[in-house]
């Protein structure tokens, strides 16, 4: 996943709630330099692989279609359970 002027990042997401289902992944999670301060992501477009990340006060949309199929399996689990 490629984001202008960020160079290329692995894509994480962690969500924060009560019975969070843990996604695991064989990728380098090491954080890349300036990856700092709070930060949201939401899924932008589930059939282009879009992921939106807020990061201070500005929208950055970047595709990365492994984490949004990843992301959408742990929703349909927790929808499930």
């Amino acid at each position: 996943m490629t984001v202008a002027g960020l160079g290329t990042v692995a894509g994480v997401a962690a969500v924060a709630a009560p019975n969070a289902i843990a996604v695991t992944t064989d990728e380098d999670l090491s954080m890349p330099a300036g990856a700092e301060g709070a930060m949201a992501a939401y899924i932008h477009d589930l059939t282009k692989g879009e992921v939106a990340l807020m990061v201070e006060g500005r929208q950055v949309v970047v595709t990365d279609k492994q984490l949004v199929a990843r992301l959408a399996r742990a929703f349909a689990r927790a929808h499930r359970a």
